[in-house]
């Protein structure tokens, strides 16, 4: 259960939807840990996506 809470953490960070404190607070572990992981699996840090690069989408 850990290594799923470590793994869906460093998802999280990776992906943008968390930084790295919060990651690494609600898996349990350190922010090296989460880190780590995610070196270990190749992926890097993206950024969120700002405002401006959404685009508006409406029904007529």
């Amino acid at each position: 259960m850990h290594q799923h809470a470590v793994r869906t953490a460093m998802a999280l960070y990776t992906g943008g939807t968390l930084d790295l404190e919060t990651a690494a607070r609600q898996a349990g572990v350190s922010t090296d840990r989460i880190e780590r992981a995610a070196r270990r699996f190749g992926r890097t840090r993206t950024t969120a996506s700002s405002t401006s690069d959404r685009l508006s989408v409406s029904a007529d």
